[in-house]
């Protein structure tokens, strides 16, 4: 931000002298910052000379993308400062819950809160979100074993797990998936690589399914929202959570290879932390997750 600050002002200025004067601070300064701003972008921004500096064809181009850009941002700080506190509501969760399941539903929880609500969604480390500080969020929404989870915690939906995949997969496997499960160790299956705290993993599928476990060859995907998207590209079999899905299987880019979910004891949770107990929208917020979980997400 300090750069694209000061390249700013010397665009308007076309002087580095009088951008630092505006800004505050000194020469070398902007200068630093123009040349770590050309080193990033792999383009000269500014015609340097002695007495004066002046924009390159590509500086021009790239100065009207920053300057629309700073005042956004500055009619963004404007409109957040002018919501009350009451009305501010931010959400933390991992990042698999907050695309797959928050986001298709952000508008339904803004209507919830209130229309002026200001919400916004705080994407955390699964294993983290229990170190967050009671001032970083209002709710958390995690998953955990359903008799672990402490008192203060409130269930929006049971956990329910199925394998899906691509339709291409499906018919070109068709003769394999036909088979009994323990017979599927030629597929590949995918799986993250680091199963978030709390998250189903593939055996807890076969155990809760009460199919014997294949010993199935493995692709380790870092980040659950990829590992979909591998899914959809005819990769592999996934995990699929209920809530998380809905929107792939109503398109038709992945499809279900059993008949049913099963249900492996654990929840996804939603708690309040201490600001958000004191704050009515939080409360709204909370109560609306639940009623959620049984409509479909908006496209």
């Amino acid at each position: 931000m300090h750069a694209l600050r000061a390249f700013d002002a010397a665009a308007r200025h076309s002087s580095f002298n009088r951008a630092a004067e505006e800004l505050g601070t000194h020469q070398p300064s902007v200068s630093r910052y123009i040349a770590e701003l050309e080193h990033e972008i792999g383009v000269r921004l500014f015609e340097r000379s002695h007495r004066a500096v002046s924009l390159t064809p590509a500086g021009e181009v790239f100065h009207r993308a920053v300057a629309v850009g700073l005042e956004r941002i500055a009619a963004g700080a404007r409109t957040a400062s002018s919501v009350s506190e009451d009305k501010r509501v931010v959400v933390a969760c991992g990042p698999g819950t907050s695309y797959q399941f928050v986001m298709p539903r952000f508008q339904d929880l803004r209507q919830a809160i209130d229309e002026d609500a200001c919400l916004r969604v705080l994407t955390v480390d699964p294993d983290m979100l229990d170190r967050l500080g009671d001032d970083e969020a209002d709710l958390v929404i995690a998953f955990d074993e359903t008799d672990r989870a402490p008192a203060d915690w409130v269930t929006v939906f049971e956990e329910a797990v199925t394998p899906v995949c691509s339709p291409g997969f499906a018919a070109t496997h068709a003769h394999v998936l036909a088979r009994p499960v323990a017979e599927w160790s030629s597929l590949p299956f995918l799986r993250l690589a680091r199963s978030p705290r709390g998250w189903a993993t593939w055996h807890d599928w076969f155990e809760a399914a009460g199919y014997p476990a294949p010993l199935p060859r493995y692709i380790g995907i870092d980040d659950y929202i990829y590992l979909l998207e591998a899914a959809v590209a005819g990769q592999g079999l996934a995990l699929g959570w209920r809530h998380f899905i809905d929107r792939y299987l109503n398109a038709g880019t992945l499809v279900t290879v059993v008949d049913d979910f099963v249900e492996p004891n654990r929840s996804c949770f939603a708690r309040l932390t201490r600001r958000g107990r004191q704050r009515r929208a939080a409360r709204r917020c909370l109560d609306a997750l639940g009623t959620l979980t049984n409509e479909a997400p908006r496209a």
